[in-house]
């Protein structure tokens, strides 16, 4: 399992990315971020059904997020290198076969897309656009980051439900406690088996903003190997697989225990 954050985003994400705490929709702040080629202008998705005109919206590679970041924190070059990185992403024919995707859906459904909502019965071929994206992007994010100071970045799947909060298992790492309603407003990822990113931002000495982003498994480097108990010390026996699962909710199997028995005549 490799898990990485949604590959796309709205405007709001790119602006309080930039503007923590501020109006996420003010006009304002995009303009200053496009004005400094910190932010991209997005790829336009036209809706149809049938022969009508359905609606219109903005999908963005979710780099724009980083680079608003970098702006944020004065790092103006690298914010410029990285939202021309998610520019040439989004001019890409992968980025565009997702566009294509979307036009194809009703539009609410296409925006909650977005947002990180998997809608009931997805097409196949939307999930498999979403995890080439993210691919992507996640090599993107590595090559341009490299010698930033970016911010704490962690993937991680929903181990537990309580409450008040989440317990979240990462790939490698320990445990994290998450409060339940800042999962539950990551695209309702408040349940046993969610991905989740979490977004760690400093502010100041004692200050941070902690970003909850949907996430997804692109399944890139294969399925750990099986589940056993007696692999506790082998961080991948925290990546249990849907396999796993099926296998551990099921029925017990009886215990047998064969003995040689040597029978002399």
């Amino acid at each position: 399992m490799t898990i990485a954050a949604w590959p796309v985003a709205r405007r709001s994400q790119i602006v309080h990315a930039f503007k923590p705490g501020e109006r996420s929709k003010s006009e304002s702040r995009y303009r200053t971020l496009r004005k400094h080629s910190w932010a991209t202008s997005g790829v336009q998705i036209t809706s149809r059904q049938g022969s009508r005109l359905a609606g219109q919206f903005t999908v963005f590679s979710s780099l724009n997020t980083e680079a608003a970041r970098l702006a944020r924190h004065g790092n103006e070059t690298a914010a410029v290198r990285v939202a021309a990185a998610a520019t040439e992403l989004e001019s890409r024919p992968e980025f565009g076969h997702l566009g294509t995707i979307l036009a194809d859906l009703p539009t609410a459904v296409a925006q909650a897309v977005i947002d990180g909502v998997i809608p009931e019965d997805p097409p196949v071929q939307l999930l498999d656009a979403l995890k080439v994206v993210a691919r992507l992007t996640e090599q993107i994010r590595a090559r341009e980051l490299a010698g930033t100071e970016p911010v704490v970045f962690l993937t991680g799947r929903v181990k537990e439900v309580h409450h008040g909060y989440v317990i979240i298992v990462p790939m490698n790492g320990p445990e994290t406690l998450l409060p339940r309603w800042m999962a539950a407003g990551a695209a309702n990822r408040a349940h046993v088996g969610s991905l989740l990113a979490l977004v760690t931002d400093k502010l100041s000495e004692a200050s941070a903003v902690i970003d909850v982003i949907p996430a997804l498994d692109v399944g890139d480097e294969g399925e750990p190997a099986p589940f056993t108990p007696f692999g506790r010390g082998d961080t991948r026996a925290l990546a249990i697989t849907a396999g796993d699962e099926r296998l551990l909710t099921g029925d017990p199997e009886p215990l047998r225990v064969l003995v040689p028995v040597t029978i002399e005549s």
